[in-house]
């Protein structure tokens, strides 16, 4: 009764399990197909401004925000694959511990049936003849009703049992066919990446070409940078918020970061492993406008996709993308320094993560100005020259 008791309970589980995974999978695929809507209404833009041989920097922004949205789909469909494994394998095992208790099921109704061939109805009826009083006749009699009783169950169970296992198999069918459709889903989109990617390395070269755009680019990296200092301010101003209810109310905890970021100036880890800086901190002459421009930061020419790494322990206190800097990261380090990573293709981490100095964030990506990962260091609201602080190579 028991073992029927348990398979009956597992059949309900399985059920519960099942409909809260079909509502997840409903709300993954919701996830999925807002995603491709918004890379399409891209894509579209995209094809009118080629089709009107529109070649500005705002199809640039464009091409970067299809390849943002094609990398976080790619990413999803990682996680669900990945999910989905875990789901191929449970089930697997499940398979695999039903046909064994199918099997002892099985051997034991075999085992009765042997017994019953052997020695027939008639050797029940001689155990219950051949008691030696009333009292052991009728305990005999309730056992060998008992006995009866467990063999029907076990009959049962070996049905319910197969039952289950039909199922199981079942749905290990589905969860394959549906692997193998996320596997083709991402090889897809990977192939839309890498097209897009090109699409725009060659936009980017016509744009190199044509001083006017690169005029609007020192205009756009004008606004930027005002935007940039703004999103600093903030963030300040909500670390003293904390700060304060931190002091009034002293439940809120605010990640603690390890070391002293002042004492590192001069002997500070580069963010990438090779580069050049090939604009420096302060005011630049442009080398086609030989305009005076302003960089509170400095820009490292890197092999494209270059590993993009945390100079100092710290917390990802904000990931966005802007005008000119595309993707950025500005890590919140102790005692009120903050760095700033822009011109990123990719991001590995998220807002509110610690970070470690050494670990990789990101990996450069492609702009108007090259190759080149954007990087600064500020104090409170004061920009600090790189140079000063980052190691002599």
């Amino acid at each position: 009764m028991e073992r029927i008791w348990l398979v009956n309970l597992s059949l309900i589980f399985l059920i519960n399990l099942n409909l809260l995974s079909q509502d997840k999978i409903k709300q993954k695929r919701e996830e999925l197909n807002q995603l491709r809507r918004e890379i399409k209404v891209l894509e579209d833009k995209i094809k009118q401004a080629q089709k009107e041989e529109k070649i500005t920097l705002e199809l640039i922004d464009d091409y970067e925000k299809k390849d943002n949205l094609l990398r976080k789909l790619i990413a999803e469909l990682k996680r669900q694959i990945k999910e989905n494994e875990k789901t191929i394998n449970h089930l697997q095992n499940e398979i695999y511990k039903s046909e064994n208790e199918i099997q002892t099921l099985k051997e034991q109704y075999a085992g009765y049936v042997k017994a019953l061939y052997k020695h027939g109805r008639t050797h029940d009826l001689e155990l219950i003849l051949t008691a030696r009083s009333i009292n052991q006749m009728l305990i005999r009699t309730v056992y060998l009703k008992k006995f009866s009783e467990h063999r029907k169950r076990t009959i049962d169970s070996i049905y319910t049992m197969q039952v289950r296992l039909k199922e199981q198999k079942d749905e290990l069918e589905l969860a394959l066919l549906k692997q193998k459709e996320l596997v083709a889903e991402k090889e897809k989109e990977e192939m839309n990446l890498v097209t897009s990617i090109k699409e725009k390395k060659e936009i980017l070269a016509r744009i190199r070409k044509d001083k006017q755009n690169l005029q609007v680019q020192l205009e756009r990296r004008k606004k930027a940078i005002k935007e940039l200092e703004a999103v600093i301010a903030r963030l300040i101003e909500e670390e003293k918020r904390i700060k304060q209810k931190e002091e009034k109310a002293r439940k809120i905890e605010i990640p603690k970061v390890e070391g002293n970021f002042a004492k590192l100036r001069g002997k500070l880890p580069w963010p990438v492993d090779d580069g050049k800086i090939i604009n420096h901190f302060g005011e630049q002459i442009h080398p086609v406008l030989k305009t005076v421009t302003l960089n509170y930061g400095v820009d490292i020419a890197v092999p494209e996709d270059s590993p993009v790494k945390a100079v100092a322990d710290g917390v990802v206190s904000k990931i966005f993308w802007l005008p000119s800097f595309e993707n950025l990261i500005i890590i919140t380090h102790d005692g009120g320094f903050r760095t700033v990573y822009a011109n990123l293709s990719d991001i590995f981490v998220n807002e509110g993560e610690t970070v470690k100095s050494g670990q990789v964030i990101g990996k450069s990506g492609d702009s108007v100005e090259g190759s080149i990962v954007h990087f600064e260091i500020w104090y409170e609201r004061q920009q600090q020259n790189p140079e000063i602080w980052l190691s002599k190579r």
